[in-house]
């Protein structure tokens, strides 16, 4: 929220994890804050890279448990 004067004490471009956090505590000191992001806050790792791809890989490494299951009697289609 800007200040009564239409001001920002502080103004950080990008929301992603940095961008997010550092907003996030300038807001806990008192400052009034503008958060620029173009896309989605969180930023790619969180919507396009790091995060999903952990997800991925681990959807993938349960697939490939569920298909060794029937060594140790467990069936799964």
């Amino acid at each position: 929220m800007a200040n009564e004067n239409g001001t920002f004490d502080l103004v950080i471009l990008g929301g992603g994890s940095g961008g997010y956090a550092a907003a996030f505590r300038a807001s806990e000191l008192g400052l009034s804050v503008a958060l620029i992001e173009r896309d989605k806050v969180g930023g790619t790792c969180l919507h396009y890279g790091c995060i999903p791809t952990k997800a991925l890989l681990h959807a993938a490494e349960l697939a490939d448990g569920a298909r060794e299951g029937t060594k140790f009697g467990v069936k799964a289609t």
